[in-house]
């Protein structure tokens, strides 16, 4: 988990109240962070993967404000129109495809900004960004800039200055022989052309996601920020952005939108949804009241009003009612809940079916795949229209997400949907899930897939019977027609008389619908029902 430092100082002087050591070290520790020292001059603090809206000294501080009840509730950010620009290269979709900016004006830097700003960018590049890879963040100087800017693929002979250096360097002396170039050059390992922005006189502002241009470069004395983060995942870029863009509004700096071909950044909407207060109660074995409920949520930073939370547009963890569950409890204090011990008493044993499914697992790992762990929430398109099938799914009502709106009902659209994301590093790709799925009722199911420039059908059917072997079982495929699969290269599984799933090669068109360039094979197996079998 990360790390931050951060100036005492400027923390109390952002909280705005006098506090004392004993009083920040007791607050820190309950809000849902380590704290791990503090002195007359530093706070240092572990924060959470699920909140990187904290790694921001502005951001820490506004939860620790809300958190102590000094600020409150949910603040709405103003963004200012602008005339600011962005052209995003088609050229640039398989490489880095995704970009969003925003423009930042009347900023007090000063050598503490800066190494908050230096700070702020590590820490999410390292856990939000998985260390460059899903993203990258480039701040630069507004006033070195002309627009409009374009992001876009360029040839690995173009020239400039990197960061920290006195003369040009062409791309690959730059992945050679400048530090960071060394650290990150294999982010771009297997592409011809690399990831520039540019202006329009042509100046370079950065190469994604390894350096930025010494000619850009953010000072002490820097007043005017343009901010860009670019990606393979579109979400993720956008939710960094407002991580940064609300940290330098909350010390007073005026947002600029930004246009990137048509859509306006940041977008800092807050999110509403509806809260079942007596799912609530029940989860925390309270008897809370609206009051107190409003009274919580506006502690952990949220608006509230007749059942309805305000979301703010940072909070990038929170995902369904038990993660604004989790903050009431937080608000109401752990400390204040009363101690119980169960009057159930009873020898543990182990589940017979887990120790089967971990015995597919160990077995499955044991021939070269990735397990990977998906949500049981799943995109509705790709449970059914990018399977080229139709479905009657379980629709989650008020979602807290739009795209993960349905409780999926099998696994390897979720698997798919993994290589999509993983599409820009080598191959093979060998990944697996024993999940749920619900049909309505719950099911356990084995997703395997396997991609590579020569998949074939003969290979997932080589995986399945090793399997089957490994565990004993005899089964049986027969020929038949299933629209996600290449007609002829797909089979039903029988088990002792009953299906059990589909082992085969996935259709071109599916494989469009996905953004995959390479054959996929595999299989999906009922664990439920294969365990009942054997």
């Amino acid at each position: 988990m990360p790390t931050i430092t951060l100036n005492k100082k400027d923390i109390l002087d952002m909280l705005g109240k006098k506090v004392s050591d004993a009083e920040l070290k007791d607050r820190i520790s309950m809000i849902g962070t380590d704290l791990e020292s503090i002195d007359d001059k530093e706070i240092v603090v572990e924060i959470f993967p699920n909140r990187p809206d904290m790694l921001t000294a502005a951001g820490f501080a506004k939860a620790l404000s809300a958190f102590m009840g000094i600020k409150t509730g949910i603040k709405n950010y103003k963004i200012n129109k602008s005339n600011y620009k962005v052209k995003v290269e088609k050229n640039i979709k398989k490489i880095r495809p995704y970009a969003v900016c925003a423009v930042v004006k009347n900023v007090e830097l000063n050598e503490l900004g800066i190494q908050y700003l230096m700070q702020v960018q590590e820490k999410l590049h390292k856990t939000f960004g998985r260390d460059r890879k899903k993203l990258s963040i480039g701040v630069y100087d507004l006033d070195e800039i002309e627009f409009p800017l374009t992001y876009g693929a360029e040839v690995r002979n173009l020239k400039f200055v990197p960061l920290e250096m006195d003369g040009e360097m062409d791309v690959d002396e730059i992945l050679e022989k400048h530090p960071t170039g060394i650290d990150y050059s294999h982010l771009l390992d297997g592409f011809k052309k690399v990831p520039i922005w540019s202006d329009n006189n042509g100046k370079v502002l950065s190469m994604p996601p390894i350096i930025n241009s010494e000619n850009t470069k953010v000072t002490a004395n820097s007043k005017n920020l343009f901010i860009d983060v670019t990606g393979l995942d579109l979400k993720s870029c956008e939710q960094a952005l407002n991580i940064l863009v609300t940290g330098f509004s909350e010390r007073g700096a005026d947002i600029y939108s930004v246009n990137v071909n048509g859509k306006n950044y940041p977008d800092l909407e807050s999110r509403k949804v509806k809260l079942d207060v007596t799912y609530l109660n029940k989860i925390l074995g309270l008897e809370l009241k609206e009051k107190e409920i409003k009274s919580y949520f506006e502690r952990m930073g949220y608006g509230f009003n007749k059942n309805i939370v305000e979301i703010p547009c940072y909070r990038t963890d929170v995902m369904s009612q038990i993660d604004l569950i989790e903050d009431i409890a937080i608000a109401h204090g752990y400390e204040n809940f009363e101690e119980e011990i169960s009057d159930f008493a009873g020898v543990a044993q182990e589940d017979k079916f887990e120790s089967f499914r971990n015995t597919v697992c160990n077995i499955v790992t044991g021939f070269g795949f990735l397990e990977t762990n998906t949500y049981n929430l799943a995109k509705k398109d790709d449970q059914t229209k990018n399977m080229r099938i139709s479905s009657n799914l379980i629709e989650i009502e008020n979602a807290l997400n739009e795209e993960y709106n349905v409780l999926r009902s099998w696994m390897i659209p979720s698997l798919l949907d993994v290589l999509r994301g993983n599409k820009h590093y080598e191959y093979p790709q060998k990944i697996f899930e024993a999940g749920s799925v619900f049909l309505p009722e719950e099911k356990v199911r084995l997703g395997l897939l396997l991609t590579n420039t020569s998949a074939s059908y003969t290979e997932a059917r080589q995986m399945m019977d090793s399997l089957f072997n490994s565990l004993g079982v005899e089964g049986k495929v027969k020929s038949v027609k299933h629209d996600s699969f290449i007609p002829g290269r797909v089979g039903r599984v029988i088990v002792k008389g009953k299906e059990i799933g589909y082992v085969g090669e996935i259709h071109p068109a599916v494989l469009k619908n996905f953004d995959l360039d390479n054959p996929v094979v595999g299989f999906e197996l009922n664990l439920s029902e294969l365990f009942e079998l054997i």
